[in-house]
């Protein structure tokens, strides 16, 4: 019985090798073919233009997805475009594609390769944002002590320098339990107050500084030199952070001042991830950099022993060389034959 199963075996065996080759010949081909394909079209979808152009359209749709958005926070259903769509959907669109236009206007360019990083850290920094927001974690973050201080650590500097420019602060009131400073102020249009409340503490964007500065740091451990540099690039993280959000604060209370909350609302909306966008490829290209190992130029020392550096003396002497050895070559041998 054992000597019938044999062939059956090495039969099985057989056809096992032959479907493995004929699975690698296939798989081998559709990679000829692909990149047969794509080295035929890369050309055209590298082109500077159409890179420009697609990548621009793109970033365009988030902006328009965002103040439809940031419009109608409330709403379920918005119109987009000429077609309904639900409204938690405008977010990780938008996220989606600024992720394809930051990857595809940076793809082996010059000049925008160096802001790619800086680019998927704003997407990551929007989807940070939005899970506070939706998840509700940020209600938990305006109870902390941290936040309650530096919502009245905000209303007392925003007064301190309105009131430089001029404005007539009547009032403060400060409540503990609404953790919230009203302000009242007579301004062009009469008596008006507005409110600084914790969301405009600051501990929205320095909770999400701190979770894109630590990826910053993993991501560039490497090229970091990890010395006295390192805590001073934090410190200015954070006080660059919380700076940014006073002048966004004391910019809408400027506006609300003259103009009315009716002009104030639409940039209260928008002017914080405005700032934050600009803020965060200052701090990476330009702060974050400074911790950076700085690359030594090579010197004679550093040469190998076998790669020497000729003196003029001696390059002198080697194509002095050269050129008599080039005119020996060229002189025809004399005929020292007799001739009879």
């Amino acid at each position: 019985m054992e000597k019938k199963n044999k062939p059956s075996e090495n039969n099985e065996k057989l056809n096992l090798v032959s479907d493995s080759d004929s699975d690698e010949r296939a798989l081998s081909d559709f990679r000829k073919r692909f990149q047969s394909v794509y080295s035929s079209i890369e050309p055209t979808i590298k082109n500077r233009i159409l890179r420009y152009t697609v990548s621009f359209i793109l970033i365009a749709i988030v902006v328009y997805f965002y103040i439809v958005f940031e419009s109608n926070r409330v709403e379920e259903i918005v119109r987009v475009f000429f077609f309904d769509m639900a409204s938690y959907l405008l977010v990780p669109i938008a996220l989606v594609s600024a992720f394809i236009a930051i990857l595809y206007v940076s793809w082996d360019d010059k000049i925008f390769r160096r802001f790619r990083s800086p680019g998927l850290y704003m997407i990551l920094l929007t989807g940070i944002f939005y899970i506070l927001i939706f998840s509700g974690v940020d209600e938990y973050l305006f109870q902390i002590s941290l936040a309650k201080w530096l919502t009245q650590a905000t209303a007392v500097i925003i007064v301190a320098l309105v009131k430089l420019f001029g404005m007539n602060i009547v009032s403060t009131t400060w409540s503990a339990d609404d953790v919230i400073t009203i302000i009242q102020f007579e301004g062009p249009n009469g008596l008006s107050s507005i409110g600084i409340d914790a969301r405009c503490s600051g501990i929205h964007s320095l909770t999400i500084f701190v979770a894109i500065f630590l990826l910053m740091l993993f991501e560039s451990r490497k090229r970091l030199k990890w010395n006295y540099k390192i805590p001073i690039i934090i410190l200015i993280g954070i006080i660059g952070t919380y700076f940014v959000n006073l002048l966004r604060v004391t910019i809408i209370f400027i506006i609300n001042y003259y103009h009315g909350w009716e002009v104030a609302e639409p940039i209260h909306n928008y002017l914080g991830y405005v700032f934050l966008m600009i803020w965060v490829p200052i701090f990476w290209l330009f702060i974050l950099s400074w911790g950076e190992k700085k690359k030594k130029p090579e010197t004679k020392d550093e040469l190998s022993e076998t790669e020497t550096i000729p003196s003029s003396d001696e390059e002198k002497q080697v194509k002095k060389q050269e050129s008599i050895n080039n005119q020996e070559k060229n002189i025809e041998p004399e005929d020292t034959g007799n001739n009879d």
